[in-house]
């Protein structure tokens, strides 16, 4: 895997996981995401462990 792809990876991992904690904190009102908090989190945390070293 290169490092490019690593870097995107890693950023779209953050970024889920930064979309699920503004859902649970209200600042994001996304309606048809609120069911699926949980897993996304999961889906961010994944993505992290699977490009770390």
């Amino acid at each position: 895997m290169s490092r490019r792809n690593r870097f995107l990876i890693k950023f779209f991992a953050i970024l889920i996981v930064l979309v699920t904690v503004l859902l649970e904190l209200d600042v994001l009102n996304i309606s048809f995401l609120e069911p699926y908090k949980y897993w996304l989190s999961i889906l961010g945390f994944g993505m992290l462990l699977i490009v770390s070293r």
